[in-house]
């Protein structure tokens, strides 16, 4: 691959199929590890464990801090420079080992025990596996991506059987193969990408120049997900439960956009003006639509849903369950929107929403929360989701007359 945008390009839905396919698929590989990995390990080993994934997983989506997604919008416009790209790239990398050998160091030394040091690798390599896929997913390579997506998880499910083959322990065995998986999958996605990346020398530059708002957008949209720890604040641990409990079953529709959102992303950065960018999203808009569908289908089978998978005790959830489903349809319809404006330079403006949203959430979990306990929660949600798309469909009729990227702050 030569790296250019056209080359092997296959068309959007194809792609944004293999994509929610193959992170559906690597989920469902995530969750056997985790389970093999709990059998026979106490509650306090294991969760002292995963919370360590979890910690580096969170420090990677912090590290990146939007960068990937500024990124692919830059390299699909053509505006950044493939050696430029590289030394960013190979500098993020280069700061984030340096940072998770200090981290892993340090908590080794000062806590073995809390196993917080584990975080380091685990977060250095999901940094490097995550980098190496932007020259793909800038290239319209959703195909490849996928690749790249389930050689992770696959190899991370052989790592961790292997491990386990010779008597290591199942959980030193999850996080390594975890970590090994990233690695592969990053040497894996390097050798699809452009053979030029390969060959940059390493020169420190600031990997997050230009990225700020994508990362403020990336941080504040993570902050919504304060909302379950403050709901137990305010309600207690039996609302929290219950509104934990159901939001899961929203994944699936989540799953759909997202998918659809990732592979918009670099055809609406290359689209001249929002006329393109529509002729790219609709060829494809059966699966927000499907989404969309399911989450209707959701709302109306809440009571046999609850009753079934969660039993009596959730038997009260089924009204959280209906709202949670309404908050995903605006949701929904928000990703594609939000890929279309940071795609035409309006990412200052994409973050400033979602910081107001994501403020208004929180404090209103807090007083409805504390009112009406998780159908509190849900209805925060739904206001601020519902505040998100009308101020996304007012910038994007705000910003349709524009005709021409070279125009774009």
């Amino acid at each position: 691959m030569n790296g250019s945008p056209s080359m092997g390009e296959r068309p959007m839905a194809h792609q944004a199929v293999l994509l929610a396919g193959a992170t559906g698929l690597s989920q469902v590989l995530v969750a056997v590890l985790y389970l093999f990995a709990a059998r026979g390990v106490g509650p306090e080993a294991f969760g002292s464990v995963v919370s360590a994934i979890a910690l580096g997983t969170a420090a990677a989506g912090f590290i990146d801090f939007g960068t990937n997604n500024h990124w692919t919008r830059e390299l699909a416009r053509q505006a950044i420079g493939r050696d430029a790209f590289a030394a960013r790239l190979l500098s993020k990398i280069a700061i984030t080992v340096a940072l998770g050998v200090i981290w892993t160091v340090v908590l080794g030394v000062a806590a073995p025990a809390s196993h917080l040091w584990l975080a380091g690798p685990v977060a250095a390599a999901l940094v490097a596996n995550q980098a190496y896929q932007v020259p793909l997913r800038s290239a319209a390579r959703g195909d490849l991506v996928a690749l790249v997506i389930l050689s992770d998880r696959a190899s991370a499910a052989v790592f961790f059987f292997a491990l386990l083959a010779v008597q290591v322990p199942s959980t030193v065995a999850l996080w390594v193969a975890l970590a090994a998986g990233s690695v592969l999958a990053a040497a894996i996605a390097r050798g699809l990408g452009p053979d030029r990346l390969g060959r940059v020398r390493l020169r420190l530059v600031n990997p997050w120049v230009g990225a700020r708002y994508f990362g403020i957008t990336v941080v504040a949209t993570s902050a919504q997900s304060l909302d379950l720890a403050l709901l137990s604040g305010v309600s207690g641990s039996a609302a929290s439960g219950v509104y934990g409990a159901v939001s899961r079953w929203t994944q699936p529709m989540s799953l759909l956009a997202a998918a659809f959102s990732s592979a918009l992303a670099p055809y609406a950065a290359r689209s001249p003006d929002l006329r393109a960018a529509w002729s790219e999203l609709r060829r494809a808009l059966w699966m927000p639509v499907a989404a969309i569908g399911l989450a209707v289908a959701v709302f109306f089978a809440a009571p046999l849903v609850v009753d079934v998978l969660l039993g009596d005790d959730y038997a009260g959830s089924a009204g959280v369950l209906r709202l949670l489903a309404l908050v995903v349809i605006p949701s929904i319809i928000c990703q594609p929107l939000v890929v279309i404006l940071q795609a035409f330079g309006r990412d200052r403006y994409v973050a400033l929403i979602m910081v107001i949203a994501a403020i208004a959430q929180l404090v209103l979990v807090l007083v409805l929360g504390h009112a009406s306990g998780a159908l509190g929660a849900a209805q925060a949600a739904l206001v601020s989701q519902l505040l998100i798309l009308v101020a996304l469909i007012l910038g994007v009729l705000h910003f349709r007359n524009s005709s021409s990227k070279a125009g774009r702050p």
